[in-house]
């Protein structure tokens, strides 16, 4: 089965994400900027993760003489995008905060 093209999945998205708008009642050119901001960050998290699986986690760095290995930047912005991107889907009112969710990133004991 042939993969399928990451603007088709691109506009798919966009195509969801105003539908789910338009549902809910939610009017506004900001909210339709919003949509275009999450796309934005769509685009920026594909690419994150096609430089982890091209260059892997780790990255060598040389200065001068000196070289080493350290985490790849993608690896640590990944998920700062992701939850930037979940956080606009919430406003967006595509999905919904789990009930009782508190801010933190302390699982509950």
């Amino acid at each position: 089965m042939p993969a399928v093209k990451r603007e088709t999945i691109r506009m798919l998205i966009r195509r969801d994400l105003l539908e789910q708008l338009k549902v809910s009642g939610i009017v506004g050119a900001q909210y339709k900027d919003l949509v275009d901001d999450y796309l934005a960050l769509w685009d920026l998290k594909e690419e994150l993760k096609k430089e982890i699986k091209t260059k892997g986690a780790m990255v060598v760095w040389r200065n001068g003489t000196q070289t080493g290995r350290k985490r790849s930047d993608a690896v640590v912005e990944l998920p700062k995008v992701s939850k930037r991107m979940t956080d606009l889907l919430e406003v967006l009112g595509a999905i919904e905060p789990p009930v009782g969710a508190i801010d933190d990133d302390m699982p509950d004991l």
